[in-house]
């Protein structure tokens, strides 16, 4: 028989991202409750964050070494949002980095089961890319059972290590995180006849403008609209003399057009990366965070962003 690696080759010095898909009970203890012990041989802080059902699976598995895990909570509570899951992720990443040497998570994101966690799927791309240096093992659990086979699929896309039966294995579908957002943004279409476009050359003309242009049946968005927008002016103008504001209704979305002729972007991710609390909030996070959804296009001819902010309901959560 071949022994089982639970992390196969991993050393503990960088980020190993593994996207492990179960459909029966018996499954998700054979692969989780080994990768636990392993973390307790190795003197690892060992973090588990999962529903109600997976809990109640490895604490009936691992008896009194259940004590031993750094953290054991529950995952129904920890979706705030895209944005507000990921900063509140990276806070907590960061109080580990500064007393462990390597770590390991066990985490089931159980809020991809709703529509509005769906998105969550880009922010599992992104840590790639900001993660990379961080050393912990983030073994990802997704039951296939509860989530529709579309997010099962992003879930290949998203994570670089596949689990092969006795070690981690490299994820024959994963794609680099620039391109899997390219693929999963709004579509791009071309804008329609009827969009507001004006030349902008300091960012109070793009915050007038913009207070004129919001409709009056999302004057609710005005706050969101107008400082996500100036952001992304701010960033355009440092680039290039001036940028270009358009603005059009699709539907009940309102869309924010802000593009420029600079270089481009040297990271499409920008927008789902925390901002280093050492040097501030980035434009580009504040100003995904705000809206609803965004779309980027990014060459060596200039950087087009795309905002779009629903018509909420009154009292709905964003």
């Amino acid at each position: 028989m071949t022994r089982l690696r639970p992390t196969g080759d991993w050393d503990g010095t960088r980020l190993a991202h593994e996207g492990f898909v179960f459909s029966a009970d018996d499954e998700l203890v054979e692969r989780v409750v080994p990768f636990v012990l392993e973390g307790f041989r190795r003197d690892e802080p060992v973090l588990v964050v999962a529903g109600e059902r997976v809990r109640g699976l490895l604490a009936g598995n691992l008896g009194s070494d259940l004590g031993r895990l750094t953290v054991f909570a529950a995952a129904e509570t920890w979706w705030r949002g895209g944005h507000g899951t990921l900063q509140a992720y990276d806070r907590d990443l960061r109080a580990l980095r500064a007393t462990a040497p390597s770590w390991r998570l066990a985490a089931e994101p159980t809020w991809l089961a709703r529509e509005d966690g769906r998105v969550w799927s880009r922010y599992e791309a992104v840590a790639n890319r900001c993660y990379d240096a961080m050393p912990y093992y983030s073994l990802c659990l997704h039951d296939a059972r509860r989530l529709p086979a579309e997010v099962l699929a992003a879930v290949d896309r998203s994570h670089p290590l596949t689990w092969g039966g006795t070690a981690p294995a490299p994820g024959p579908a994963y794609e680099d995180p620039a391109g899997f957002l390219r693929s999963v943004q709004p579509a791009w279409t071309e804008r329609p006849a009827d969009a507001v476009v004006g030349t902008v050359t300091a960012p109070v003309q793009g915050r007038r403008a913009l207070s004129a242009a919001v409709p009056g049946d999302r004057r609710a968005r005005l706050g969101d609209v107008v400082l996500a927008a100036h952001e992304l002016l701010v960033n355009a103008l440092r680039v290039a003399a001036f940028a270009e504001l358009a603005t059009w209704t699709e539907g009940d979305t309102f869309v924010v057009e802000v593009s420029d002729g600079g270089p481009g972007l040297p990271d499409e991710t920008l927008g789902y990366v925390p901002p280093d609390p050492a040097t501030g909030p980035r434009g580009m996070w504040l100003a995904w965070s705000l809206a609803d959804d965004a779309a980027v296009r990014s060459g060596p001819a200039g950087t087009a962003v795309r905002l779009h902010f629903r018509r909420h309901p009154p009292g709905a959560l964003r």
